[in-house]
């Protein structure tokens, strides 16, 4: 039976325009709203405090990949410094010692470590680097390649990067303490 309850009573239908009332003291007026904006002003409300949430959810895990990525890649430098032989790593900080000879493990600890500069590289100009990190880095870079020793042999290891001239570019850009030229091809987040 159609418009009664469990108790075979007929129920009440249901309003279709249900209002509110909202008295405002002091005012001496009564507001009336309709009860389906009341719903839609909070449905409104839940789409705003729910697109402010996934964007600092958005912007917690761009600083949690960044802070993995610099952890990540401080382990790899230190790897890459127990490789290099301390005298050499010395020379090139310090010009007051002298250079080492030149040698084959010189320069494969050099090739791994500007390998590992060009890694940085790209991966801060396709944009998976923060500016705020590449910067941090790049004066460390920077310090190390305008260095005696990298200076020296980065003549024998250049042309494993000849397919690359952005790159070679902005290392011989280093090393003489020019400004690297931005180009377009970086993204520039402001984080």
């Amino acid at each position: 039976m159609l418009g009664s309850n469990v108790t075979g009573k007929s129920a009440r239908p249901i309003p279709t325009k249900t209002t509110c009332r909202l008295s405002f003291s002091g005012a001496g007026q009564l507001v009336t709203i309709p009860t389906n904006a009341l719903v839609e002003l909070g449905q409104i409300g839940t789409l705003v405090i729910g697109s402010v949430g996934i964007c600092v959810a958005l912007i917690n895990q761009r600083r949690q990949l960044n802070a993995q990525m610099f952890i990540e890649f401080s382990g790899r430098f230190q790897d890459l410094l127990r490789l290099f032989p301390t005298e050499a790593w010395l020379a090139n900080r310090n010009p007051s010692q002298p250079l080492p000879p030149s040698s084959q493990e010189i320069r494969d600890c050099t090739l791994y470590c500007i390998q590992f500069i060009f890694d940085m590289y790209h991966l801060h100009k396709d944009g998976y680097i923060s500016n705020h990190l590449w910067r941090t880095w790049e004066r460390g870079i920077r310090y190390t390649l305008a260095g005696p020793l990298f200076k020296r042999e980065w003549e024998g290891v250049a042309s494993e990067f000849v397919y690359n001239r952005d790159f070679i570019q902005y290392v011989d850009c280093l090393m003489h303490g020019k400004e690297p030229r931005r180009r377009l091809g970086f993204r520039t987040d402001p984080h």
